[in-house]
């Protein structure tokens, strides 16, 4: 599959069929990682972080893409990973051939946003499995009321609505419960 087919497929919500593609350079990052002083476990981690990341960006309508999509996702990984390093104390040098050379600017990388997504991922996967469906069809895809109270068997637009306060007025419960202390 060509690069400007699997940005097409993550744009129109088809990943699954991209992400295969995506997942073959997995050992060519693991092996890098592993190599610096990591360990597999560290490996997933990043990669998976990588492809968030460039799922993210490949979302974004502006995205251009100015080297080969495999590349970007490698110079990715190695931006995370040297970012790990960095926080770990170590000083490894990464030595990564074939890599494009980014910045954190270059693929809008904020540690602050990172750690917010971080918390409101956790804060989400506490809420019940209604609550989730219904966030990521309203919030993620964009559904109309209309549309989510007809998949998910409400009564009427009304009620589903009331169910979304509701799961809202959980979620920011948790999220209070969640903010560390001063």
């Amino acid at each position: 599959m060509e690069d400007h087919e699997i940005i097409s497929k993550i744009r129109e919500g088809q990943r699954e069929k991209a992400l295969k593609v995506l997942y073959k350079e997995f050992p060519k990052i693991k092996h890098n990682i592993i190599t610096s002083g990591g360990n597999t476990e560290s490996a997933e981690e990043i990669f998976n972080d990588s492809l968030l990341l460039l799922i993210e960006k490949v979302s974004d309508p502006k995205f251009e893409l100015t080297s080969k999509l495999s590349t970007y996702l490698y110079g990715i990984a190695r931006l995370l990973w040297k970012n790990q390093l960095r926080k770990q104390n170590k000083t490894q040098e990464l030595e990564w051939s074939d890599t494009l050379i980014i910045s954190e600017q270059d693929i809008g990388y904020d540690h602050v946003q990172e750690e917010k997504f971080v918390a409101m991922e956790r804060i989400i996967s506490s809420l019940s499995a209604k609550c989730q469906e219904i966030f990521e069809r309203f919030y993620f895809k964009k559904e109309s009321m209309e549309n989510l109270a007809a998949a998910l068997g409400f009564s009427s637009v009304n009620s589903a609505k009331t169910q979304k306060y509701k799961c809202m007025e959980q979620a920011i419960r948790l999220a209070a419960d969640h903010k560390p202390k001063k």
